[in-house]
């Protein structure tokens, strides 16, 4: 192997090192001219090492509310900038612009027939359109959060399945994950646990919430589902935490809820913020941050 294969990515490769997929890669380097690949002796793109760094910086560019035309000719340091000035030319509550076509028109339902389809790549497909034109806080509130919604409501009705609605929800968990990553891993400011509690095993809120608060420039440092107050508490302590974020959905059961929370509320120091959302959480609990959607979760997190 030359130094020069060594010293460089295929395209494969580096769509695994962001999480930005192949045709996502290839579309805007033929449209926007980042990011730069030359040819090997093959015929291949590849990419220099340096190309991850840039990547990740478009992508968390990107989820704050800047278009991919608007990053044309950027240089790492200037993506930088943007990213630590928040956006000012596109905040995350502006309307995007106009889809180019069919996202806005019968969206739900070609979601809900790759869901019925176990079409998996027609599935990620649709959700990478919805996140390439809407900002990460309107993708969550428009798209995936109706769209959990119809597969509930979908389920009832049979016209899916049980095994339809685990398919679906590892393929939007797993879309999440890979988007607000390498925004966690960008972020500047301050650090922030997000676990469920003792018992709740729903996941997909809680993966909501890790993209909201990446994409408003805070650490996420990810404990999952089912997870003891005890854990939490030591979570935030080792990695001096500014906050805790709870998701909780309708199934909790409210007076082992508020127990929970009142005992993770005395396991922590008080300077540490406790947040809790979702449909099954309490509002009235002292020292405990009841917020109502995920708008409310970015602003709370970027006033940090």
């Amino acid at each position: 192997m030359s130094t020069e294969d060594e010293a460089t990515l295929n395209i494969g490769a580096l769509s695994t090192a962001t999480g930005v997929p192949v045709e996502t890669i290839r579309t805007w380097e033929r449209r926007y001219g980042f990011p730069s690949s030359r040819r090997n002796e093959a015929g291949h793109r590849i990419y220099d090492l340096e190309t991850i760094e840039q990547m990740r910086l478009i992508t968390a560019v990107l989820a704050v509310g800047y278009r991919p035309s608007q990053l044309q000719g950027r240089t790492c340091q200037e993506l930088e900038e943007l990213l630590a000035r928040s956006a000012p030319e596109a905040p995350v509550s502006e309307a995007p612009a106009a889809p180019l076509g069919d996202d806005n028109e019968g969206w739900l339902e070609r979601w809900l027939q790759a869901v019925g389809q176990l079409d998996r790549e027609r599935l990620e497909g649709l959700m990478r359109m919805g996140w390439s034109r809407l900002n990460a806080l309107d993708f969550v509130e428009e798209r995936v959060g109706p769209f959990l919604v119809a597969l509930g409501e979908a389920w009832a009705s049979g016209r899916l399945s049980v095994l339809h609605e685990h398919f679906a929800s590892e393929c939007v968990r797993d879309f999440l994950v890979a988007a607000w990553r390498p925004l966690s891993d960008l972020a500047r400011g301050h650090t922030v646990v997000l676990a469920t509690l003792s018992g709740e095993r729903h996941c997909l809120g809680l993966h909501m919430a890790a993209l909201i608060a990446a994409v408003a420039n805070q650490r996420v440092i990810f404990l999952g589902t089912d997870a003891p107050a005890e854990d939490i508490a030591g979570a935030a302590r080792q990695a001096e935490a500014r906050g805790v974020a709870l998701s909780m959905s309708q199934y909790a059961d409210p007076e082992s809820s508020r127990a929970y929370l009142e005992r993770l509320r005395g396991l922590v120091e008080p300077t540490i913020d406790i947040i809790v959302g979702g449909t099954g959480a309490p509002d009235d609990i002292r020292g405990v941050h009841r917020l109502q959607g995920f708008r409310a979760y970015y602003d709370f997190f970027r006033a940090w």
